[in-house]
């Protein structure tokens, strides 16, 4: 994404070093306040962090000396890496505003209610002006002053608060004129007195409608900040904000502002298959390969990661980096594993299997998690005092963007990622360092991430700069003071008033090296007699299940390193030594649950493969439910709830071919939508 202020940034240098001239004076005198005392060039300690005092200094040379009608007409956006202080630019923005513009009133907008909440305590009673000691003796205000709002939260929220809040924060929603709470709300901001606006995880932004609640609010906004750690988004939008500061992740390992992710993988010798009849349960024959040829066999990417056997597997690797990280935490703090899954059916397989395998306590957050679940979620980092504290939490993407606990130490991903949003947000939840007493802040630490080479996510690890170390005996044991290489060297922009724009790419546009080739997207045609074409689907009864993974060891890459890996021990596993059960039992009813779950998940996800719009969800989970009967039940008439538990089972071990069956002709999703039932 092209930086707008890169073209000033020589004016910039020069008038840091001139003592910055053509500010207001209240500006100057609160720039001097935050300023080292011994260098003239650098935050004073305890105030802001390098990059923050960076990114204020910008955002203060954009809006006063160069203008709107220069840069920001839609606002100024930072892309600050997760864990590089947001708020904390936030809040001196707010104070240098109420200092030197002499505004009252700023409102922040966010995306959800894990974001909102973590804001509103960051926020609660002037919480981070303290921390960071942002308001001067000789202001005429307190942090106390800085009274704050928070809309549909358990604070004040109602029309009186709004009228003397100084701080307003809400989820964008809460101003959409589709509802009638937000109308009111809309009609209120717009009819007090103008505002700095701070637009956070801004890459939502473009979605269109919370731009036009943008559009609707920006003649009474004398300021908006647009903050992100991923501005590029999954469908290749971006904010309309001018970007003019970058703070990525590998000047964050530079810095040792955030912590070093390690990546963990399985390294296999051979796999056992499993061939079993979906009806009757009877094995058909068990296949044992090399590594080397599972290829040939076309299983599925997260097979090795959500079958039994290598699902234990990965958790048991994790949970060798989970005691690591509480022997490096010396009972400071609690680390935390993060299991990442891309259904509820396996998020709660997930838990189950944790809780009642592992013996681990963990929490189990969806989209159906309740309030008093989502409250746990969002305090794991101070569950330690409670003396039984949750050591795993499970998430299928709900702890994405806001979630913060900077306890989060081991990250097992479960799912594979192709958005570079999304896999970029998981792994921010375990960048933040640990600031709690007892720990100092240059202490090294790292975040344990536990992949599957079959997840194919090298193009992730490659944001990161991962590196492979050699020679390292499978005994060795990790020490971060002694095997974390030197910070990665930070770069530099040394000549400013070279920085060219490169055009944003054309869209269908494929260089072949002699002539344009202009791609047309293909256009799926609905099927008339969808039904039909939904009956004649065959399915093979036949379920391909990992039952065994030989495990040489376990390949470690640090990332943002020197060139590196290193090899451990595989898990062990006792149980399988003691010959006990490995299935984690589930009674009939979870085991329906499970199966209406996935297909109303199974429903919204065929649904967006076919680019149709997810408000047709009920209508297509309708259809898989009556497919599924008419395939896999001996008497289609009857419900799922009446169905036997050996049905049960073998319309759950079906599933996967009946996504994989419908994906292959999404004219059949296209058809559901177009005709209905005529």
């Amino acid at each position: 994404m092209f930086n707008h202020f890169s073209r000033y940034e020589e004016d910039f240098i020069q008038w840091r070093k001139g003592g910055y001239p053509r500010v207001k004076p209240e500006t100057r005198q609160y720039i001097n306040f935050l300023t080292d005392p011994e260098d003239n060039q650098s935050p004073r300690e305890g105030t802001l962090w390098s990059h923050q005092w960076k990114a204020f200094l910008r955002t203060v040379y954009a809006y006063e000396i160069l203008g709107k009608h220069t840069i920001g007409r839609n606002g100024l956006l930072h892309n600050i890496v997760t864990g590089g202080g947001k708020t904390a630019l936030m809040a001196v923005i707010i104070a240098w505003m109420r200092i030197a513009h002499g505004v009252e009133r700023f409102v922040i907008l966010c995306p959800n209610l894990i974001v909102r909440d973590r804001l509103e305590d960051d926020f609660e009673q002037g919480k981070v002006f303290k921390a960071r000691q942002l308001i001067p003796d000789w202001a005429p205000f307190t942090s106390e002053d800085f009274a704050l709002t928070t809309l549909g939260g358990n604070r004040q929220s109602g029309w009186a608060s709004l009228l003397s809040a100084s701080v307003i924060l809400g989820n964008i929603h809460q101003f959409y004129t589709s509802n009638t709470s937000g109308q009111s709300n809309l009609s209120q901001l717009m009819n007090g007195p103008e505002f700095v606006l701070f637009n956070d995880e801004a890459h939502n932004s473009p979605a269109p409608e919370w731009d036009r609640t943008l559009q609707r609010i920006a003649p009474k906004v004398l300021l908006r900040v647009d903050l992100t750690a991923t501005p590029e988004r999954a469908d290749g939008q971006r904010p309309d904000s001018d970007l003019i500061f970058e703070y990525n992740i590998q000047e964050a390992l530079a810095d040792g502002s955030v912590k070093t992710p390690v990546v963990y993988q399985p390294s296999i010798e051979t796999v056992e298959l499993t061939y079993t009849d979906a009806r009757t349960g009877e094995r058909r024959r068990v296949e044992e390969i090399d590594w080397a040829e599972v290829d040939r066999l076309g299983l599925t990417a997260t097979q090795w990661v959500t079958d039994d056997e290598p699902m234990r597997q990965q958790m048991a690797i994790a949970l060798q980096r989970l005691k690591e990280q509480e022997r490096r935490a010396q009972g400071r703090y609690q680390p935390i594993l993060f299991v990442v899954a891309v259904c509820k059916a396996d998020a709660q397989k997930a838990w189950r299997t944790l809780n009642d395998y592992f013996r681990v306590r963990t929490l189990l957050v969806t989209e159906d998690s309740d309030e008093e679940d989502r409250r746990k979620a969002r305090e794991l980092g101070e569950a330690q005092r409670s003396g039984h504290p949750y050591k795993a939490v499970v998430s299928v993407l709900m702890l994405r963007e806001g979630w913060d606990v900077p306890e989060v130490g081991v990250i097992l991903l479960l799912r594979k990622f192709s958005s570079k949003v999304y896999g970029q947000q998981v792994i921010g939840r375990g960048l933040r360092r640990v600031r709690t007493k007892g720990v100092d802040p240059n202490e090294p630490q790292i975040c344990a991430v536990v992949d599957h080479p079959k997840l194919d996510h090298d193009w992730l690890w490659q944001i990161f700069n991962a590196k492979k170390r050699e020679n390292v005996s499978i005994d060795d044991s990790f020490d971060e003071t002694e095997d974390l290489p030197p910070p990665p060297p930070k770069q530099e922009l040394t000549k400013p008033h070279l920085v060219i724009r490169v055009p944003d790419p054309i869209p269908n546009f494929v260089d072949d090296g002699e002539f344009v080739v202009e791609i047309q997207a293909q256009t799926l045609t609905p099927i008339r007699n969808w039904r039909e074409a939904l009956d004649s689907i065959h399915y093979e009864p036949t379920a391909v299940e990992i039952t065994r993974v030989d495990i040489s060891g376990v390949v470690e890459r640090e990332l943002g390193a020197e060139g590196w890996h290193k090899l451990h021990s595989a898990p062990e596993d006792t149980l399988r030594e003691k010959g006990e059960p490995y299935a984690v039992p589930i009674s009939d009813d979870e085991l329906r649950d499970l199966i209406r779950s996935r297909l109303l998940e199974m429903a919204e996800e065929l649904l967006i493969e076919a680019g149709c719009a997810t408000l047709y969800k009920d209508r297509m989970y309708e259809v898989l439910v009556d497919h599924v009967r008419r395939k896999f039940l001996s008497d289609p008439n009857i419900s799922l709830g009446l169905a036997e538990r050996e049905e049960l089972e073998y319309i759950w071990k079906m599933l996967p071919q009946v996504k994989e069956k419908i994906s292959a002709n999404l004219g059949i999703v296209k058809g559901v939508v177009h005709f209905g039932d005529e």
